[in-house]
């Protein structure tokens, strides 16, 4: 009888704290990306990120029926600025495409990253992520506003538990710089860009 009280507790513990949504964070490690590049463009560009974009809180699955949150655009702003200046000879960071400094600096394309994220886990006792995707739909313009190109790449980041106990947002970091090193292969493999 204890036993089976042990065992209802145990399982009423983990159904309260089911459904909780735990922080990480998508920061890749930038320094694998240095000098990734090879020749750089001549060409200035400009991110556009806003600080709306920077506010949205994305939700997804984890594990254990638990979700995980975290903040895209925020998180990835500066590894996709460090992935841009490995392969312009210029960036400038904007607040929307109609930023005067477009003109001002005299920038010749505008690159507004999208983000789609998807996580997911096998396991039933931990909650953070096994398996991670950043997809980076990044749509470049002229200075006019006229298209040039969309680049689209999808980063996987894979931990396991062994690997995320001592960082749960491990998943999602290695699938930031697996996507930010497709971006600049794209980058360099797109004729559009020159």
């Amino acid at each position: 009888m204890k036993r089976l009280f042990v065992l209802l507790a145990a399982l009423a513990t983990v159904l309260t704290l089911g459904g909780c949504a735990h922080p990480i964070t998508l920061n890749p490690n930038v320094a694998s990306l240095a000098d990734a590049g090879g020749t750089k463009i001549d060409k200035r560009v400009g991110l556009v990120i806003t600080d709306e974009s920077k506010k949205r809180e994305i939700t997804t699955p984890g594990g254990g029926g638990d979700k995980v949150s975290y903040f895209p655009y925020r998180d990835l702003e500066s590894g996709l600025y460090f992935t841009l200046s490995q392969a312009f000879t210029g960036v400038s960071r904007l607040s929307g495409p109609a930023d005067p400094k477009v003109a001002g600096e005299k920038l010749n394309l505008v690159i507004t990253p999208d983000i789609r994220t998807t996580s997911y886990s096998d396991s039933i006792v931990t909650w953070p992520p096994t398996l991670f995707t950043v997809e980076l739909i990044c749509t470049v313009v002229s200075d006019s506003g006229a298209p040039v190109t969309t680049l689209r790449v999808m980063g996987d980041g894979r931990a396991s538990f062994d690997e995320f106990k001592s960082d749960f947002s491990l998943s999602a970091k290695r699938a930031s710089e697996d996507a930010l090193k497709k971006l600049l292969k794209a980058i360099a493999d797109d004729k559009a860009l020159r």
